[in-house]
């Protein structure tokens, strides 16, 4: 009962952090898993998976209510990160351990970085149907190659990949914020799931005792955030998440 107390309190935070930012947050759930839980790297990265799908649905739902999600370009993004995902979990499976979570070390770096230098980027939303033909080829080009890097961090690392999305929908569409943010969580359920099966069908097992308080804490923390996404500052969410995210990374990067 205690260990799953526990279990659900730190779902609860990979939750939160996933409804203020739209995915980034899911980048968490690994160190959580693997340092929180004692669980290991490949199976950490299903249990992952799994939950940022579910989380990432259930949040999708909610903000479509308010209008916040473009499931149009949350498509576009999905397309070829579904196809790319389940071919970087096959890859994935067979590197050393330790190595991999040197490497999420330093996409964690990367992603903390990143969030605290941005600025908040605000501009009137462009559509797609609002396009020339040219511009639209353009567009969905790069919305692709977002979605198949999404879908490689996906299938690799287990994260959903909303670091790339949100900040692409806002440059290519002028997107806001929250809109944005609800856009990634539709995008990312697609890629989580499909990056997911290719994990089962590589024969990649999970403890569901485990996996299910974890995923009951993530919705409630993604309640929790999806609420509170238009109250609170960008700027504020963005340092907190990037402040975590950095002392997360240099500890592992120490530790291995």
């Amino acid at each position: 009962m205690a260990f799953s107390l526990v279990t659900i309190g730190y779902g609860s935070l990979v939750g939160l952090s996933l409804g203020l930012t739209g995915g980034g947050g899911s980048i968490l759930a690994i160190p959580i898993l693997v340092y929180g839980l004692h669980v290991q790297i490949n199976q950490a990265t299903i249990i992952s998976l799994l939950m940022v799908a579910t989380i990432a649905l259930f949040g999708a739902g909610r903000q479509t209510t308010s209008r916040n999600v473009d499931w149009q370009a949350a498509f576009l993004f999905s397309l070829s990160g579904m196809i790319v995902s389940p071919v970087a979990i096959f890859f994935a499976h067979g590197i050393d351990s330790s190595l991999r979570l040197i490497l999420f070390s330093i996409l964690m770096l990367f992603v903390g970085f990143k969030m605290a230098r941005n600025g908040k980027q605000q501009s009137p939303q462009i559509k797609i149907d609002d396009l020339a033909p040219g511009q639209k080829v353009a567009q969905t080009i790069k919305m692709g190659l977002g979605g198949a890097g999404a879908g490689i961090l996906s299938g690799f690392f287990g994260v959903g990949g909303g670091f790339i999305i949100v900040p692409l929908l806002i440059m290519i569409f002028s997107m806001p914020y929250p809109k944005a943010v609800g856009t990634s969580l539709a995008s990312i359920f697609m890629i989580s799931l499909t990056a997911a099966t290719g994990a089962f069908i590589k024969g990649i097992s999970i403890d569901a005792f485990l996996f299910l308080p974890f995923v009951g804490g993530g919705l409630i923390g993604m309640l929790v955030g999806s609420a509170l996404v238009n109250s609170i500052p960008e700027k504020l969410t963005k340092m907190i998440f990037a402040s975590i995210t950095i002392t997360l990374a240099l500890f592992m990067l120490i530790d291995n």
